[in-house]
């Protein structure tokens, strides 16, 4: 800066965003990894059978998942959700157990990931019913787990007594 010219047109840095952003770029990588590694989601497609679905962002409230898009070719039988109300959502916790929760679409949009297309959909858990309180304290889990979780980098191996 030149002497007698004063500073009022550089940028100010505000660290609270940057805090913020990065804290919440944190939490959405941490929550893909517990979705795709430790959870399975499965919608209801029919009575009896279930499509596996990418859980992609949860709250209190709501989550979002997508699909993948469908083909010039797939019957209209085999587009999910053909419905957008009352749909109902499976989290496997285990191969033998899960949580069964109901979700209303509130919107939906085409997206792209890794070269794959999808359609994602936002939706917005139903609170009525029983596992409500469970999906409540499962996204609580998974904020305050992502306050503290740390990355491993691999330095304490694994050994026997």
């Amino acid at each position: 800066m030149k002497e007698g010219q004063d500073n009022t047109n550089e940028s100010v840095i505000n660290l609270d965003q940057f805090r913020n952003r990065k804290s919440e770029e944190k939490k959405r990588k941490t929550e893909r990894i517990f979705f795709h590694n430790l959870v399975g989601v499965y919608g209801i497609v029919q009575p009896g059978k279930m499509l596996p679905v990418d859980l992609i962002d949860v709250s209190e409230g709501g989550l979002a998942i997508q699909v993948p898009y469908p083909t010039a070719t797939a019957s209209a039988d085999k587009i999910w959700p053909k419905d957008s109300s009352d749909l109902t959502i499976r989290l496997y916790f285990s191969p033998e157990s899960f949580m069964e929760i109901v979700v209303d679409v509130k919107n939906s949009r085409p997206t792209i990931e890794n070269g794959s297309k999808y359609v994602r959909y936002g939706c917005s858990v139903n609170q009525d019913q029983r596992a409500f309180v469970a999906w409540k304290n499962f996204v609580t889990f998974l904020a305050s787990y992502t306050d503290v979780s740390e990355r491993d980098s691999g330095n304490i191996n694994v050994g026997s007594f």
